[in-house]
């Protein structure tokens, strides 16, 4: 469970998953600032962070090694669909083997699985303190 609180600021909010915390913002209009991420960046930045480990996890199970060194995820969000593209560099060229690893595992990392349903945002209750 995450849970968001307004910091104060216009457009701030803290979020926190009640181990870690982070900030989320945004501009508009002249209000509003520079935080954080933006929302939208938050949520292609799980895409990207969920990437580099489900490529990890599956290289790890299938006992092949990925090129040493760091892995570059580049999440771009599309504006005339729901989706996203996922692009990956890596230190060295990879093999058709490694390659078809990489391929499988953006395709079957959990936020990708997630983010390919429909997804539905329903309101639950409103209390007040």
């Amino acid at each position: 469970m995450v849970t968001a609180k307004r910091s104060g600021e216009s457009y701030c909010v803290e979020v926190s998953n009640g181990h870690s915390v982070l900030l989320s913002d945004t501009q508009k209009n002249g209000k509003g600032g520079t935080a954080g991420m933006r929302p939208h960046e938050l949520l292609e930045s799980a895409l990207a962070a969920c990437v580099c480990m489900s490529m990890d996890m599956a290289a790890e199970r299938a006992g092949v090694t990925l090129p040493e060194g760091s892995v570059d995820v580049t999440i771009e969000r599309l504006d005339q669909e729901t989706g996203f593209e996922v692009s990956l560099r890596f230190a060295a060229a990879l093999t058709e083997a490694q390659q078809e690893l990489v391929r499988n595992a953006v395709q079957s990392s959990p936020v990708a699985r997630t983010l390919g349903k429909p997804v539905k945002v329903r309101p639950g209750v409103i209390l007040a303190s």
